[in-house]
Order: C-alpha cells, then sequence, then structure tokens
C-alpha cells in the first residue's frame, strides 16, 4: 500500500509575482538527504546492473531511479523554475504482510491574491512547484518543493517480508519485488498537485481557504462539488465508496483513451437476480477471465454460516461450480482453500459490510481457481436467489472507473484511510493506474503515465504536448499524447541517462542507437519517428548530448558532479 504525508508551512499571501513569457521543460532537482550515511540512496552495496539501469551499488540504482523519474516528470510539464525534491530511505509503518511504500507531498503550499496570474485561482492553495510554475519565480528560494521518503525497512523482519526493491527501468520487475520507478513517479505526483489540503475528519478547508485539487471533486450521490458542502457533508463524502469523482475536463475527455470497459459478473438466471455486478479480482491466484469463471453458483454451507471457514458440508454440490462465500470470521486464503478441496472453479466472496473490497493475504498453499468479490448488497442478492443461479465474467457498457457522466472516481472506501482516502484514483480504474492508492504490478509507467497529465492540466499546469527535443534536435516523438503515453518524455529521460552513464562518446553512440532500435523493434515508434530520431543521433548531434549530458556535465543520475 502506498500513503503520502502531507508536510507543508501555509504561506498566504504571498501575492501576483511576474510572469516570464518562456516556458520550458521542468527541470527536476533531486535533493539526496541520505548522503554520508551509508543507507537508502548512499548505499554502498554492490548491486549488477538490471533492466537498463547502468548502477554497480544499490544506492547508485536507487540514485538513477529518482532522477530517471525526474527527467520523465519533467520531459512532460513545463516549468521556468526548477522543482527540487528531497529524497530519503527510512523506516516507514509496515507489518510482516503489508506496509508503506512511500510518503511524499508539498514541502510549502502558497495561494495567489488578486489578480492571480492567467489559469490560475485567487485565494485558492497550490502545491509549491506548481505555484511557482504558474507564477514564474521561485516563491521560496533554496526550499525543497516536494519532501519524499520511501521505505528502506522493506523486505526485512517485520516489514513486507519477502518483498524488495526492484531497480530497473524497464517495468520487468520479478515476482515478489516492487518497481521502484512506479513507486518514485506516484510520489513525486502528489508533490506536483495530485493531493488536497483539507481535513477529512473535520470538513474543514485548510485555514478556511480552498485548494485547487479539491475544487475539481464532486460528489455524485449528492450533486455537490467539495466546497458547495458543509463540513459534515464533506465527512460524509470521503468515505461515500463509488461516489466521489474528479470533474476536470481534461480528465474527463482522456478517460475514454485510458479506461475500458470492465468485467462484470453477468449473472442469467434465475430472473430475479439477472444482472450485471461489479466485481474486483483478488490480489492471488490466477485473473478471473470471461473464459475460466462461468457456470453455476452454489453458496457455501459450513456450519449455520456461508463464510467457507471450514471443509465445505455441502462439498459435493460446490465441486464442478463456482463457489459463494461471505466474508468474515477468517482469511480470504482460508476461505478459497476450501473452496478449492470442494472441487470449486471459482470463488465469489460476498462483502459483509458496505464497500467492496480486494481480497488479499499470502496463502500458504498455492490457488488454481480464480477469485472476484462482489458487494455487500449484490451479495445479499445472490443468495437470496440460490436456485439454478448461473452466471459469468462480460464486459459491461461502461468504462471501468468512471461515473454515469464520464467524471473519473477518486478512492473513498467506506472506511477512512488517512493518506489513501479522497488524494488518489480509484481501484476501480481498469487498466490500473499510477494514482492509485496501492501500486499494482501492471504499471508500464516508464512508458504512459494515464490520466496523471490530464489531472495535472486541469489544476493549471502546461504540458509539453509537442514533439520531444534532444537539445535542439526534433525527435518528431510526441513528449506526451492524451491518454498518457510518454515515448518521447521516456526518449529524453534515456539519452540522459545513457550519456551519463557512458564512458567515451563511442560507447554512448552504440547505447543510444541500441535503444532506439529496441524502440522501433517492440513497435513504440512509427516509421518516420524512427527515421527522425536516428537523424537527431547522427555524429555531430550525439557530440553535443554527450557534450550536454555525458563525462564531466554534471548529470545527476550518473553520480558525476
Amino acid at each position: 500500500m502506498i500513503r503520502h504525508n502531507m508536510l507543508f508551512r501555509a504561506l498566504l499571501g504571498v501575492g501576483l509575482l511576474g510572469m516570464a513569457g518562456y516556458v520550458s521543460a521542468a527541470e527536476i532537482k533531486v535533493a539526496n538527504q541520505d548522503v554520508g550515511t551509508g543507507q537508502g540512496l548512499d548505499d554502498p552495496t554492490p548491486a549488477s546492473p538490471v533492466g537498463g539501469n547502468p548502477g554497480t551499488t544499490r544506492g547508485e540504482q536507487a540514485r538513477i531511479v529518482f532522477q530517471f523519474a525526474a527527467d520523465l516528470w519533467g520531459a512532460v510539464l513545463q516549468s521556468e523554475v526548477p522543482v527540487t525534491v528531497s529524497a530519503s530511505f527510512a523506516k516507514l509503518s509496515c507489518t510482516a504482510t503489508a506496509g508503506t511504500l512511500g510518503s511524499a507531498g508539498a514541502t510549502y503550499i502558497f495561494g495567489f491574491e488578486d489578480p492571480a496570474p492567467a489559469g490560475a485561482l485567487s485565494n485558492t492553495w497550490y502545491h509549491s512547484a506548481l505555484f511557482d510554475a504558474l507564477a514564474g519565480e521561485d516563491a521560496a528560494p533554496g526550499a525543497a518543493d516536494i519532501r519524499a521518503r520511501f521505505n528502506g525497512a522493506l523486505g526485512s523482519t517485520g516489514c513486507l517480508e519477502g518483498a524488495s526493491w526492484y531497480f530497473g527501468l524497464d517495468g520487468k520487475q520479478p515476482v515478489g519485488s516492487i518497481d521502484f520507478l512506479n513507486v518514485v513517479l506516484h510520489e513525486m505526483a502528489h508533490g506536483l498537485g495530485f493531493s488536497g489540503f483539507g481535513s477529512l475528519t473535520t470538513g474543514q478547508p485548510l485555514s478556511g481557504l480552498p485548494d485547487i485539487y479539491s475544487t475539481f471533486v464532486f460528489d455524485n450521490s449528492r450533486q455537490k462539488g467539495w466546497y458547495a458542502m458543509t463540513p459534515a457533508e464533506r465527512v460524509a463524502s470521503a468515505v461515500n465508496d463509488g461516489h466521489l469523482v474528479f470533474t476536470g475536463a481534461n480528465v474527463k475527455a482522456e478517460a475514454p483513451l485510458w479506461l475500458t470497459p470492465p468485467l462484470m459478473l453477468r449473472i442469467s438466471a434465475p430472473a430475479p437476480a439477472a444482472g450485471d455486478y461489479a466485481i474486483n479480482q483478488a490480489a492471488f491466484g490466477p485473473t478471473a477471465t470471461s473464459g475460466n469463471f462461468r457456470g453455476g453458483i452454489v453458496a457455501a454451507v459450513t456450519g449455520a454460516n456461508a463464510e467457507g471457514c471450514t471443509p465445505f458440508d455441502n462439498a459435493a454440490a460446490v465441486a464442478g461450480h463456482l463457489a459463494l462465500v461471505v466474508r468474515g470470521t477468517c482469511a480470504f486464503t482460508d476461505k478459497v482453500e476450501n473452496a478449492q478441496n470442494a472441487g470449486a472453479t471459482g470463488v465469489i466472496i460476498a462483502n459483509n459490510q458496505p464497500g467492496t473490497i480486494v481480497p488479499g493475504g499470502t496463502p500458504v498453499n498455492p490457488v488454481n481457481i480464480p477469485v472476484v468479490s462482489v458487494s455487500q448488497v449484490d451479495g445479499n442478492t445472490l443468495r437470496a436467489n440460490p436456485g439454478g443461479l448461473a452466471g459469468g465474467l462480460a464486459l459491461g457498457s461502461s468504462l471501468a472507473g468512471a461515473d454515469a457522466a464520464g467524471n473519473v472516481q477518486l478512492y473513498a472506501p467506506s472506511e477512512l484511510a488517512q493518506g489513501s482516502s479522497f488524494s488518489h484514483y480509484d481501484t476501480r480504474l481498469t487498466p490500473n493506474a499510477l494514482m492509485e492508492y496501492a501500486i499494482s504490478s501492471d504499471l508500464i509507467s516508464q512508458l504512459t503515465l494515464d490520466l496523471t497529465p490530464a489531472l495535472f492540466k486541469d489544476e493549471g499546469w502546461k504540458l509539453n504536448e509537442g514533439n520531444q527535443q534532444l537539445l535542439r534536435c526534433d525527435t518528431g516523438i510526441p513528449t506526451f499524447m492524451p491518454g498518457g503515453p510518454i515515448i518521447g518524455a521516456n526518449v529524453v529521460a534515456n539519452a540522459k541517462l545513457l550519456a551519463g552513464a557512458a564512458a567515451s562518446l563511442g560507447e554512448y553512440r552504440t547505447a543510444v542507437h541500441n535503444y532506439a532500435n529496441e524502440l522501433a523493434v517492440n513497435g513504440l515508434l512509427t516509421k518516420h519517428q524512427a527515421t527522425r530520431l536516428d537523424a537527431c543521433l547522427n555524429p555531430a548531434k550525439t557530440r553535443d548530448q554527450f557534450n550536454a549530458w555525458g563525462l564531466g556535465a554534471g548529470h545527476s543520475a550518473s553520480g558525476k558532479n
């Protein structure tokens, strides 16, 4: 689980600062707070290069990932003012099976007095980096804009045991590893603008003023925006699962480019239960699909209940069918093991309280059948119609993670989760999104930032939506495209990394041409883009790139200062 922690000093009345006429890709600097500690970003433990990361110690690899993430976000966003991220590792909250991977937020927030610059609102809180970008001037010179910490105890006794950080840049982390790049990109995004500042327990805005993120939050069951509600309504809305959405025009417009129709549990019989039911996939076992999850549905009988915590009394009836069990008393994995032992082909877990659940846990024995969950209301409907109950998974007609109006849902579980609720996309989004509260293993954030750039654009960030430049050479590859692809940003981040790691100009040329060929082979470039990129990698231009980003140029990702 990822949670973020807001650390800021409220400074109201900064006023209107001068706007300059030229904007460019944002420079995001990493301030390493682990220097001299021998830990985290300074860890001297030897390591072999992995997944495109050339670092030879754990600390160097972590620094390279951090700078790569900074270069990706920097390529996408425009700002004249450098953004500084204070970064370190520390032991964060965790247990043997769950914990906090990262924690980040704006170190300062600011508001504009009237008149605010174009694209900004007056008397509204802004994250430091966004405020500076809109103002064209650093409101807190010498201070970091974002503070980010990452769990240095990951994989140790009592802290997400068995897990480890993966420092590759290719999204190919092995089972049991957590992709550090995804986590860093996620946490940076919180500090850049993906978070609100008000209290979710009192419903009060910070110092009585709105913040830019929350101005777009809307409760579709109350039909009220966040600041149109009373404090008590805001407290209730923060746990109004499935009904809190982000109404930004850019996020809404790009949602169909990213989100897909959800898989639903489609009940075909009996008639009173027929219809589509929303599901969540379990975090263990094979993925439920329309091919492996269908047929008759039989409710478990385990003594006086249907919780499935003991061997099934009706194992013969369950065998060859989907088993319906109710949450409660024992672990999800125990229920599934009993269903599997009874011969079930799959499991439906009905919640025993309002809201949705994602069944999790670590199975003692291998789980070979797919598992999904349904809400308490839907589970009650299924259990009330046991005769001839049958169905399977099918694609729904709406977008997974959007409401009927097309607004993207925010995370608002029925039990408030401080640090997770409100300032994340909902877990219903399909495909999984970078800014869901928990990092998913299927993210490919080195190539797509999904709907998060669109949210930043709604807040006032300017995006580099033209072609990516390598110094002054136009690659013909868009830096960022609606719906999230960032192939152009990946190109410049890799060029900087490869130049910084190369011992010579010839080594850089070989590495960057190999990288460009790999993009083309993987179908990530059109023929025209491949030709344009190749022109930007001719001898003269690669010499300029190496001089700018390579040996002696001070590119921080390579460790050369």
